[in-house]
């Protein structure tokens, strides 16, 4: 029953959440308060929930306890101005009506929450990203890495983002409202752009298990629509509607039995549907006839109309899509439109024309990461017979993509060019002569099969900070230890022994695999052995693309002095351990956030414990440890975290007890916060509560 109810609770999160904030911002003016509330709620619900059962409203539930959690804060924290009081009373008194306050609106123009709070996400006081970034974070639901990928930015960009936003957001009072006039207008090209990175993280999930996120899709839709009525002489409204619908309309057809992705030009066009496809053909009419130049969405929507209108994959034009791309890269210049653009000249004019362009896109900073650019490359070179050079394409985007069937496919695929590869040893896909890349290397060492997963992650921790450092395209031969200390320096200097030592094992694991391959130092660098089979390579799955060349060095960790770590060591907590607990939704967020902070920092729990609100350093994401022991560095998991503890407050301790001391048992006046007039949390209870919950101890979590 447990099982079934944490499921039942996660079901209604999903629909319920963006709804409960948008209501609860409305009640308490603040943006970051009200996510706060929600969160208190829902932890709520997987406390009660399982005992009681799933009440008949469970959106109505989670409000009325989100409601009398904002009563409770006010009334706690002893300095109501005359606002504060009057919003108290009105909360205590109003009629307990929290179904209706889901949906009811008083403004006129529009009745849903959920628009207000994405106009006031979008707000002109924050920047352009900053706005899209925490329009995800409250409304679509993304986590920080989701909306960083939709970005192909870094994650602490994206935590530093909403956080600024929130602080923002508090400082000006924003009111909660639906803009009128210019300022409406002004705003509403960076909702529509809110709107459709939610559905595109739902058509095409950046990670994860499943290829598609429905709910996400759905309520992007629901969102366009009321959009496009919002404005309705707005033609990219309109355009940005056609578009979703077209593409929602082949969401049957996109995944196989077992959920895996199904190209477009292998879809059973019989499964897609013909009422979203005429909702999309109406809309874009709509859009046409708002006679104004067609902006990137309406584009877009016209790409989709011609695969809609084409019976079979054979009928599609081409010729027709490549000129609509050649005109959306006019108004929208990015690295993705021309990729897309490289796709459909390909189809129209051949695979030679569509490599031509996406190879002037190698060295784009902006698909740096993006796993697409290899897979395209990866599939015209098969198309061009290029099977060896397609293998490494696609060992690429799969070593790139976090989305699981994307990388299976893609695996399959390296595998398939692999085998035909091995089939025309005389082919130009050989590579012979062409220097190793570090890139090339970091990724056939990763795809090695006698590596565990856990492995696998850790060692990729390391290849990707060398590989950003030094260049995906830098030849191998010229990786230095010298270069590679310096690095270490840098990101490591100041970690844990235990943390300095994980990646210097890596490193040195990567050196022997590299002596291992067969490729003597100095010398020429032969093929692969016992001919172009991969498989003969030895049994760890082969060594990178056409032999190592050149002088490649015997060790490249030679530099790196490993530190002697505290005898008596505690045995770590086991990594899948680790993540198991990261998903269980029954942590409370301040527990969530130490265990995060201790364990990404590798800090001891007193000194992480002994952290103050104003020495946090939220955009560095560090703090500085009122123990002495110097700052304290956390990674974009806990940077997510802590905004959520701070709520607002600007002195005293991070971690606070959740109740208030007695009056016999005064604590210091450092470990009282002025604001709550609550403790700091104790070493004692922390380490009871990391007990209860896992059977282990702080220490085994923070030693890795």
């Amino acid at each position: 029953m447990s099982g079934d109810t944490h499921r039942a609770v996660d079901a209604v999160w999903k629909m319920e959440s963006a709804r409960i904030v948008a209501g609860l911002v409305r009640m308490v003016g603040d943006v970051g308060e009200a996510e706060e509330f929600a969160q208190d709620a829902l932890l709520a619900a997987l406390e009660q929930w399982p005992r009681a059962g799933v009440p008949d409203n469970p959106g109505a539930w989670l409000m009325a306890v989100a409601k009398r959690r904002a009563i409770d804060r006010l009334r706690r924290e002893k300095r109501l101005d005359l606002r504060h009081e009057e919003l108290a009373h009105d909360l205590a008194t109003r009629q307990d009506t929290a179904g209706a306050d889901l949906d009811a609106s008083s403004d006129e123009e529009v009745s849903d929450d959920v628009l207000r709070l994405m106009f006031v996400s979008c707000h002109p006081a924050l920047s352009a990203e900053s706005r899209v970034a925490l329009t995800l974070r409250l409304l679509g639901g993304l986590r920080t890495e989701e909306i960083a990928r939709a970005f192909l930015v870094s994650e602490s960009t994206i935590a530093q983002r909403v956080v600024r936003a929130k602080r923002t957001l508090a400082a000006l009072r924003i009111p909660f409202e639906v803009p009128v006039g210019p300022d409406r207008a002004a705003r509403l090209s960076s909702v529509l752009e809110v709107v459709y990175l939610v559905f595109n993280e739902g058509y095409a999930a950046s990670a994860g298990d499943d290829w598609m996120r429905q709910d996400l899709c759905q309520e992007a839709l629901r969102l366009g629509r009321l959009l496009a009525g919002l404005a309705p002489g707005e033609a990219e409204a309109h355009g940005l509607v056609a578009l979703m619908e077209l593409q929602a309309s082949r969401a049957a057809a996109r995944t196989g039995p077992s959920g895996e992705p199904v190209a477009l030009h292998e879809q059973n066009r019989g499964r897609w549907d013909r009422l979203l496809i005429r909702r999309g053909f109406t809309a874009l009419l709509r859009a046409r006839s708002c006679e104004a130049p067609p902006g990137p969405y309406v584009l877009q929507a016209a790409i989709a109309v011609c695969h809609a209108q084409a019976r079979t994959a054979e009928e599609t034009d081409w010729r027709q899509i490549a000129a609509l791309y050649a005109a959306l890269a006019q108004v929208l210049p990015t690295p993705v439109v021309q990729l897309n653009r490289a796709v459909a000249l390909a189809m129209a004019h051949g695979p030679e024309a569509g490599l031509a362009l996406a190879d002037t896109l190698v060295g784009a900073p902006a698909l740096k990461g993006y796993h697409r650019l290899p897979s395209v490359r990866g599939d015209l070179l098969a198309r061009l017979g290029r099977h060896e050079e397609a293998r490494r394409e696609f060992e690429r985007a799969a070593a790139l993509t976090l989305n699981v069937p994307e990388r299976t496919i893609l695996t399959r695929r390296a595998a398939a060019c692999a085998d035909l590869a091995a089939r025309a040893p005389g082919t130009a896909a050989a590579g012979q002569g062409a220097a190793v890349t570090l890139a090339e290397a970091a990724i056939a060492f990763l795809a090695r099969g006698d590596l565990d997963a856990a492995t696998v992650r850790s060692y990729r921790q390391t290849m990707n900070r060398l590989r950003r450092e030094l260049g995906d395209d830098i030849p191998l031969s010229e990786v230095s230890s010298a270069r590679v200390a310096e690095i270490f320096t840098g990101a490591w200097g100041d970690a844990a022994p235990a943390t300095w030592n994980r990646h210097r094992g890596a490193v040195r694991s990567f050196s022997t695999w590299i002596a291992a391959q067969g490729a003597p130092v100095g010398g020429p660098a032969p093929g692969p052995r016992g001919g172009p089979d991969r498989g003969q390579a030895g049994e760890a799955g082969g060594g990178p693309p056409g032999g190592l060349t050149g002088d490649a060095p015997r060790d490249l960790a030679a530099g790196l002095e490993r530190r002697p770590e505290p005898r008596g060591r505690t045995r770590p907590i086991d990594r899948s351990h680790v993540e198991a607990l990261w998903r269980r939704p029954d942590i409370a967020p301040r527990e969530r956030a130490l265990w995060s902070l201790l364990h990404e920092s590798g800090a001891g729990a007193g000194a992480v414990l002994s952290l103050n609100v104003e020495d946090l350093d939220l955009a560095g994401m560090r703090g500085k440890a009122a123990t002495g022991s110097g700052w304290i560095r956390w990674c974009s998991g806990t940077a997510e975290l802590i905004p959520h503890l701070v709520a607002g407050r600007r002195r005293g301790p991070l971690f606070l007890s959740d109740r208030r001391p007695g009056p016999g048992r005064p604590p210091a006046p450092a470990d009282l916060c002025p604001e709550t007039g609550r403790r700091r949390l104790s070493y004692e209870r922390a380490e009871y509560l990391f007990k209860r919950a896992t059977g282990h101890t702080l220490n085994q979590l923070r030693t890795r």
